[in-house]
Parts: C-alpha cells; structure tokens; sequence
C-alpha cells in the first residue's frame, strides 16, 4: 500500500474536561504523520520555505467513530491521492487495535512565497505514492442565513504556528468555546479555511444550529470571513 504510519500515544495533555480526546488533538496526530511523510520525503517545512513554496490547506472533514482516551495507542496513517488542478489531496486514517476509528481527507494548494500565486499539481510532483481515496469527500455545505453572533475569539500565542496565524488543527478548540459540549464530543468536523487569522486579530463568531448541526462562521476584524464550519456532535 505504501502509505505512511506514524504511532502515537494519547497524552493525558491531549484530551478535555470530558476525559475525551480533543478534535483537534486527533487532526494533529494525522497531520504530524504527513508532516514526517513529507519531511522524508525532502519537503519539511524549510526545504518548502527555501524553494518559496508553502502549502496551505483550504478545506477538511474528518468523522470519529469513537471516543479516543489518555494513554490509548492509535496509529496516524496518511497518503495523498490522485490530484488535479491547483488542488492536492491528503487522506487521513486514525486505527486503534487494527481497526479505524477515525477517517480525514484535506485539499492543500501549494504556494509560491516570491510570486504570490498558486502552483498547479503537474509542475510540483510529490514523489511520494499515490493512493486511492478514501470513501470520504471534502463537500461544499451551505451557511444558514439564520446565523447569530454568539461572542469573539482573540487569536493568541497559543493558537499560532511559524507563520504567525492561527495553526488549522486549533480551530476545533475555537469552535469548541461556543458549542454544548458537556457529555458531548465532536463526531464530525468540516471547515472551510478562506482567509488565515493572524497573531492578535479578534475574531467574531457566528453560530447556528439547525436538524442538530452546528454551523459556525469566523470574521476577522478587516470584514473578511476567517472560516466556515459545520459540526456533528455525539454523546460520550
């Protein structure tokens, strides 16, 4: 099969006050695993950084069939897929005993840091294999116009990766902060990233729930919607 497998232990740092593991600590498991198939590959983030390129995601599912506890040993397994246009494709498998427990699939556009502008697939090749897709697609969803302003988030240190924005892996605690989450974990999270949050930008929140769907939107403080997301929450 050729895809990548990085193990990993659930860190007792790692779940919430439900004693659940967070959403966004299971999006970092499977990204770390790209990031060391990447980094193998010869394209960690400062050779990308020194070629002017950078990846940035533009959207994300990923459903959890299972709670996930401390000290649990999962294994993060990734590959990217068959890809077109300006749009490269990762898919993501969490197992736990052999069996999987969680599943993701992002699409990335690749940038060039110099030109401003997108890459397109054909003239960056991976070298890495390319697998299948998982049965798990990436869809457009609509926005509710019935949404409500609910509070703000302020983007912190803690939030922020090397480029000075919000990290994708922390907006699942963002939205965690406006969503009934007591006895509650999140079963299915998709996010649409249309604009990054820079290190110390206010963000206003809007929220709806409709069918038992929360659907959620970001706005920077410059007018610009930040992101978009729509989550499925399960009882413990």
């Amino acid at each position: 099969m050729n895809e990548f497998i990085l193990p990993i232990r659930v860190d007792i740092h790692d779940v919430d006050y439900n004693g659940v593991c967070r959403a966004s600590s299971l999006l970092r498991y499977v990204q770390s695993a790209a990031q060391a198939q990447l980094n193998e590959g010869g394209m960690s983030y400062n050779n990308l950084k020194a070629m002017n390129r950078a990846f940035i995601i533009s959207r994300m599912r990923m459903e959890f069939d299972a709670p996930v506890y401390p000290y649990e040993n999962l294994e993060a397994i990734t590959f990217p897929c068959e890809s077109r246009g300006y749009s490269f494709l990762r898919c993501y498998q969490l197992n736990r005993g052999g069996k999987a427990i969680g599943r993701a699939v992002s699409i990335w556009a690749l940038i060039d840091i110099e030109e401003k502008s997108l890459v397109r697939v054909g003239d960056f090749p991976l070298g890495l294999p390319l697998l299948p897709p998982l049965d798990l697609t990436v869809s457009h969803f609509r926005m509710p116009a019935e949404l409500g302003r609910v509070g703000t988030y302020t983007v912190t240190y803690a939030d922020t990766d090397q480029n000075r924005h919000m990290n994708n892996t922390r907006y699942a605690d963002m939205y965690a902060q406006f969503l009934p989450l007591d006895g509650m974990r999140i079963r299915a999270i998709s996010i649409n990233y249309l604009n990054e949050a820079p290190m110390g930008d206010v963000l206003t929140v809007y929220r709806c729930e409709r069918d038992g769907v929360f659907y959620l939107r970001t706005v920077r403080s410059d007018g610009k919607v930040n992101s978009e997301a729509e989550i499925e929450l399960a009882k413990i």
